[in-house]
């Protein structure tokens, strides 16, 4: 995974909060503790959120993944894996 990738999943993580949650001070957001925990955002707001990313990566989240984007981190890392596992996903590396 490129910088430019990392950057650009970092980027789609934050766009896809302010647009489920446009109070939430995202610049505070501490990386390691789960959204729910640093502001209003309750299981509806957290699935709109991984819709969005869904689309603005164009990546498939199954649904017993979804934990694992609860933080971050934890969307920092499962995004960067499943883009650079997923041939058919833009800026993933070729098999």
């Amino acid at each position: 995974m490129t910088g430019i990738d990392t950057d650009r999943i970092e980027r789609a993580v934050l766009d896809c909060l302010g647009a489920v949650a446009p109070d939430a001070d995202l610049a505070a957001l501490a990386p390691d503790r789960p959204f729910r925990d640093q502001f209003e955002f309750d299981s509806v707001d957290f699935l709109n959120f991984v819709m969005k990313l869904e689309i603005a990566l164009n990546v498939r989240v199954p649904e017993l993944d979804y934990p694992l984007l609860a933080t971050l981190d934890g969307c920092r890392s499962y995004l960067a894996k499943a883009l650079a596992h997923d041939p058919a996903q833009p800026g993933s590396a070729q098999p």
